[in-house]
Parts: structure tokens; sequence; C-alpha cells
């Protein structure tokens, strides 16, 4: 499963490093570092709804107060 994160401007200002911190850490304490690969991304075009993030192409918008929830349901959702 490939996930990207937008470290674009606005997303940067948006929390984009502390959303990466987090989702590696997740990642990491699920032991599921094989399944998934994670990777930053500059601009998606959606600056307007916070932080993108994309699972296999999807588009989701972030914040860093929703990025277990997002964890536990889009990304452990889907192994």
């Amino acid at each position: 499963m490939k996930v990207s994160i937008c470290i674009g401007s606005a997303c940067h200002l948006r929390g984009s490093r502390e959303i990466i911190q987090k989702l590696q850490t997740l990642v990491k304490a699920n032991n599921i570092s094989d399944k998934v690969d994670l990777n930053g991304a500059f601009c998606s075009g959606n600056c307007v709804n916070g932080v993108c993030v994309t699972i296999d192409g999807e588009l989701f918008s972030l914040s860093p107060e929703t990025t277990e929830d997002f964890f536990n349901k889009e990304i452990m959702g889907r192994l």
C-alpha cells in the first residue's frame, strides 16, 4: 500500500510533518512496515482542505488530530 503525504507549503503549515511522524510511529508499532510505503509528495492541488494524503491514489484530507483515526480506518482497514 502506497501512502503519500503532501509536504507542499500549505500542507506543511497545516501540520504535514507531525502527520508523517505519527504515521511512521503507528506503522512501526503495528509491525506493518513491509506492507505500507510512506512517502512525501509535492502539492496535490487540494490545498484548501488541509494536509492531503493519498492511499494508492485516493485523496484524503487530514489534520494532526485526525491522523490516528485515519490510520485505524483507512490503513489498517485495508490490510
